[in-house]
């Protein structure tokens, strides 16, 4: 009975392997199809986020500022609005009139957002 229940297990974990490996192979398919991510550029014509008070390693009150979307206009006039997220990587915070250049996955999300030097 002992040698059933034995193989029963390594038939089960065997199978289970197989299964999580088999989905693994199907993500990074599916990742290989899936269109490259997308380059834009524009001017930054709105900002819109959240400001609040917060509280610096030494104490100090401090205005802390989450930019949630940027609102861009491209050379050719057309209007852009770009979410951020915790996994938008912004190397430094813009302002309307920046020029600026955003990394943008195939599904849409913002993905980086870097100012363009004037």
């Amino acid at each position: 009975m002992k040698s059933l229940n034995s193989t029963s297990l390594a038939m089960t974990i065997a199978s289970v392997g197989f299964v999580v490996a088999s989905g693994m192979l199907e993500e990074a398919q599916s990742l290989q199809k899936s269109p490259p991510s997308e380059i834009v550029t524009g001017e930054v014509a709105q900002v819109e986020g959240e400001f609040h008070m917060a509280k610096d390693s030494q104490g100090e009150l401090t205005l802390d500022i989450v930019d949630k979307s940027y609102v861009i206009t491209s050379q050719a006039g057309g209007k852009m609005r770009l979410e951020l997220d915790d996994h938008t990587k912004v190397q430094k915070r813009v302002n309307p009139g920046d020029k600026i250049e955003a990394k943008i996955s195939s599904e849409g999300h913002t993905l980086s957002v870097t100012r363009l030097e004037p």
